[in-house]
Parts: C-alpha cells; structure tokens; sequence
C-alpha cells in the first residue's frame, strides 16, 4: 500500500512540475507584424556603449538581432574585444498595455539552440519595452532596463499565419 501511495504521489509532483509547449500559435499584435529596424542611435557619440535593435514580429514569436557598440570591454574576456559585435534572441511577446514584453533564449545567428560556453550572453532573454509613440511605419518604444529610446522603422510588413 506505502508503495502505491509513494508511486501516486510521486507521479503527481513529476506531471506538475512539467510544461507543455504551445499547442497553438496566438495571432499576435497587428500592428507590430513585419520585420523593423533601428535608425540612428541618438547621442551616440556621448554613450560609452549602445544597441541598436533588428526586430522580427511574427503571430506572437520575435527574433531579434541586437548590435552592441562600446568604446572599451566593460564586459570583460577576449569576446568583447572588439569595438562591436552581434547577439540573437527568439522567443515570444505581448503587449500589456503600453508595455511590450519578450521573453526568450538568446540563440545562435541561425535562430538555433546556443551552447553556454559560446561568446557573448546565453541562457534566458528577458526585456520590457514602454511603447512611446506608434505609426504605421515607425515604432518609438524605451526600454526599462536601460532607459534608452529606440525608434524603429518597418522595413518589411508581415502577416501572421498561425501554425497549428
């Protein structure tokens, strides 16, 4: 009887600490479909380092490409060597209220699982973005972890084909 108790109990704690994926693809936010790109960095001659943001929004994924800049390694290590350099992440967003958040995994430049000893930040991604001012090809957003502005530009509108 303590074995089959033991079993069912455990069986329950296993399932409930598990996670499924997504069975279905939500449509996303209309307006943010398409592919976006940041313009000028503003004061960037001022700023010992800044980003500059490549975004896709499709249905309720985002894949990002984010350009880093910085006058000097604050970073540390022989990856942050140069003066630049790229990261990725993919994952999913919503808009609560004027906020846009993602989160995902930062991933390799093909969109693909990173290896934790891989040059620049691995693991998860997380970001919060207060949309500022939209339009149907410019999107001001800031972010609240670094208090800068972005201001970005549609390159290429796209339209969600949720994959079931």
């Amino acid at each position: 009887m303590r074995i089959v108790l033991f079993t069912l109990y455990f069986s329950a704690f296993a399932l409930s600490a598990c996670t499924f994926n997504k069975k279905e693809q939500d449509k996303g936010i209309n307006f943010l479909q398409g592919k976006w790109s940041e313009g000028a960095v503003e004061n960037k001659e001022q700023l010992v380092s800044y980003q500059k943001h490549d975004f896709t929004f499709t249905c309720d994924s985002f894949y990002l490409q984010v350009k880093s800049f910085a006058k000097v390694n604050l970073n540390g290590g022989p990856c942050y060597d140069k003066n630049s350099w790229k990261e990725y992440a993919k994952g999913y967003y919503k808009l609560v209220g004027d906020t846009l958040k993602l989160e995902g995994n930062f991933v390799s430049e093909h969109y693909k699982f990173k290896a934790e000893n891989s040059c620049y930040r691995v693991g998860k991604y997380q970001e919060n973005f207060v949309v500022i001012e939209k339009a149907n090809d410019l999107i001001t957003i800031k972010s609240l972890q670094t208090s800068l502005t972005h201001q970005l530009m549609l390159k290429q509108k796209l339209r969600c084909k949720p994959q079931i």
